[in-house]
């Protein structure tokens, strides 16, 4: 009760403290957000922090970035030793999901290094004695590449190249990018900071195999054999609301309508990969992938709502 807690604790300490005595007085949050086990953890945490690995200097900073070689050689590591729990991308399976979590896309990167080394005490996260600190690092900067597809190499290509083909082939009236643009299709600005360059090239050349949210295809016909297809925007127990190709909106009334189906295909063309030559669609890729900004003011107004 009166032990002195270590140097590196006393920070960590203090801050729970102070969100203890900040925290609104609900018993069975407290209890369950500021008990001893979340005391254990926060200390043990800080402990680990705290503490200079023998020998290892390297914690501080991941040495490699977001080198190719170092991503590939730690794609093959975690595919030989990690994706039997963590799933072969990384999304989870017998243990966790290492792309979209919070600490995975914030997380301090000599943190994982810790946790690969030394594993997790108490779970079935087991340590990585046998990898030497480079593989560890690789590992990091391969999961790091996932779950911030931002910070990947750029793609190989001619960007500006593909830009022209982004013009030409029509892409530009149905996505905004680079601030203008159509809404028929998502949005794609910054599309390398939300998706990796692979789930892009797929989105391409087979764009009905992942729907984006809000844009499913709907197809209504009318009680006068009238068809009516376009993108789904909203729906009630009386009414679907269809974006039309042309930019039109269309309320229809479900009493007026025969059917409503969705087909669950893309109003995206699925052919590009037979219209593209390979250096079109390398370029085309190039283009996308270099759409990396976290803001691009939108400049064409929505004319036809």
């Amino acid at each position: 009760r009166n032990a002195k807690p270590p140097d590196g604790c006393r920070e960590a300490l203090g801050i729970m403290l102070r969100s203890s005595s900040s925290m609104p007085r609900i018993p069975h949050l407290r209890g369950r957000i500021f008990g001893p086990r979340w005391l254990v953890a926060v200390l043990a945490l800080a402990a680990s922090g705290a503490e200079k690995p023998p020998g290892e200097a390297g914690t501080a900073g991941n040495p490699f970035g977001r080198d190719s070689q170092a991503i590939a050689a730690g794609d093959k590591l975690f595919h030989e030793r990690c994706a039997v729990c963590h799933g072969q991308h990384a999304q989870g399976g017998m243990a966790a999901n290492l792309v979209s979590t919070r600490s995975a896309r914030r997380g301090d990167e000599s943190l994982f290094f810790r946790v690969i080394r030394d594993g997790i005490p108490g779970t079935d996260m087991p340590p990585h004695a046998d990898f030497s600190s480079e593989q560890i690092w690789q590992v990091v900067s391969y999961l790091r590449a996932l779950s911030s597809p931002g910070q990947q190499p750029p793609l190989e290509g001619d960007p500006e190249a593909g830009r022209v083909v982004f013009h030409q082939v029509g892409c530009i009236g149905c996505h905004i990018v680079e601030g203008s643009g159509g809404f028929m299709g998502p949005a794609l600005d910054s599309i390398s900071m939300r998706k990796t360059s692979e789930q892009i090239r797929a989105d391409v050349l087979q764009p009905s195999s992942s729907l984006a949210e809000g844009y499913e295809t709907v197809v209504a016909e009318t009680l006068t054999g009238v068809r009516i297809e376009g993108t789904l925007k909203n729906e009630n127990p009386f009414t679907v609301l269809v974006l039309l190709k042309d930019g039109g909106v269309r309320s229809l009334q479900r009493s007026q309508l025969r059917s409503v189906d969705r087909p669950g295909r893309s109003q995206m063309p699925a052919d590009y990969g037979k219209r593209l030559s390979p250096d079109e669609l390398k370029n085309l890729l190039a283009f996308l992938d270099r759409q990396r900004e976290p803001f691009v003011p939108v400049v064409r107004g929505f004319h036809g709502y």
